[in-house]
């Protein structure tokens, strides 16, 4: 960091997306000390889709009677505050500096599991060409391209193109996401030739039923993927879907 960076730091300091509060960190380590007694509450989880399971369990009732498309889940927290407001001021009021948090929370958390990532491509969950128009910026790509990956790692965020739809997914139980995320997601013309035989990183903000990561992996494999890793900001227990 240069002399002019360092003092600029000081002299007109950020405030911590998390508790707003003036300082030199876009995360305060006040607020760093509470997520990670957060994640300390997680417990055991599912291999494949990261739900809780019992310490008897190897994997989830309904991975085991029928697995999804992706192979993997990682996330950084549940979809709580204090990291909800952040998420909310990033997509809808356009505090692209929340990206940066996020990431930095990711690098700072998941410090082994990015040392150990092993996937070729990273590509974020696309938006809509509506929803990408009416925000000017797809969050997951905000977040994703500032990883502390290594460098074989190609992050490419438009080699999928997501169809419109009409209906919220918010609004949807976890039937009907799965029925109108069939078909979802094309892929762009050449686009099957970069992905064939390849581990596929894909990268999303919030995970809810699965049913988007499950539609985006079952396309990428279809066109030659041979492993599929879903990274999301947060994942929403079933139980509140």
């Amino acid at each position: 960091m240069s002399w002019f960076s360092t003092i600029t730091q000081y002299l007109i300091p950020t405030l911590c997306m998390v508790c707003e509060k003036p300082q030199a960190e876009i995360v305060c380590y006040s607020c760093r000390d509470r997520i990670a007694q957060n994640r300390l509450r997680f417990g055991s989880s599912c291999p494949v889709c990261a739900v809780p399971i019992r310490s008897h369990q190897s994997i989830c009732a309904q991975c085991e009677q029928k697995k999804p498309a992706f192979d993997r889940v990682v996330y950084l927290d549940l979809y709580q505050e204090p990291l909800r407001h952040p998420l909310h001021l990033l997509k809808y009021q356009k505090r692209l500096a929340c990206a940066s948090g996020f990431a930095v929370l990711w690098n700072v958390f998941h410090q082994n599991v990015l040392k150990a990532c092993d996937a070729d491509i990273l590509i974020p969950v696309p938006l809509s060409p509506t929803k990408l128009a009416a925000r000017g910026f797809n969050q997951a790509w905000e977040i994703a391209k500032q990883f502390d990956l290594p460098k074989s790692v190609l992050r490419i965020p438009n080699l999928v193109i997501c169809q419109e739809r009409h209906v919220p997914q918010a609004s949807l139980g976890r039937a009907q996401r799965t029925a109108t995320m069939q078909a979802r997601y094309t892929l762009k013309e050449g686009a099957a030739s970069i992905f064939r035989d390849q581990h596929v990183l894909i990268v999303d903000d919030v995970m809810t039923t699965g049913s988007t990561i499950h539609s985006l992996a079952a396309t990428l494999k279809q066109s030659g993927a041979n492993r599929v890793t879903a990274w999301t900001i947060f994942r929403t227990p079933p139980w509140r879907t």
